[in-house]
């Protein structure tokens, strides 16, 4: 009887716990605002401003490491190995800071957060002396001792 009767009183117990609303509601938008919102566009212009004056030391100070996912993801019907790897910030630094100068600028850009977790998405447009290109570009960062850094990047890339 006593395990009967300690059995109902934990199921009577836990059923407010299951059938209770979540405590934090689901917010009805992630965008970013404030402070926050303010810092990480202020990441993004150092961003463009790192790899448009080919300023390694400031692209770097952006990221969490150096060993962050970071890689151009293939695009269908442009290249017959769809293989992605995500390590590939090498590759990245080689072309940005000892290929050819250009000039790059973000549009589009969207600012998700929910705390100290943030998603951007954006176009991002390149400019040389003589081409122009443009990609999308998904970013997570993620806010470390009051600072937004690039945990991951991932984009698309077109002539």
């Amino acid at each position: 009887m006593k395990t009967l009767l300690a059995g109902m009183m934990l199921a009577i117990s836990v059923a407010p716990t299951i059938a209770a609303p979540y405590r934090t509601p689901v917010p009805a938008t992630f965008e970013s605002k404030g402070e926050d919102r303010q810092a990480i566009e202020g990441l993004l212009d150092n961003y463009t401003k790192a790899v448009s004056t080919k300023d390694q030391a400031l692209f770097e100070s952006l990221l969490l490491d150096k060993a962050i996912p970071f890689t151009g993801v293939p695009l269908l019907g442009k290249s017959g190995d769809l293989t992605v790897k995500t390590a590939n910030y090498e590759d990245f630094r080689k072309g940005v800071f000892e290929g050819e100068p250009f000039t790059q600028n973000f549009e589009d850009i969207h600012i998700k957060q929910d705390g100290t977790l943030a998603q951007v998405s954006l176009v991002f447009v390149n400019t040389t002396s003589t081409d122009k290109s443009w990609g999308w570009k998904t970013m997570e960062l993620v806010k470390v001792g009051g600072k937004w850094k690039i945990a991951a990047e991932f984009f698309t890339g077109h002539n």
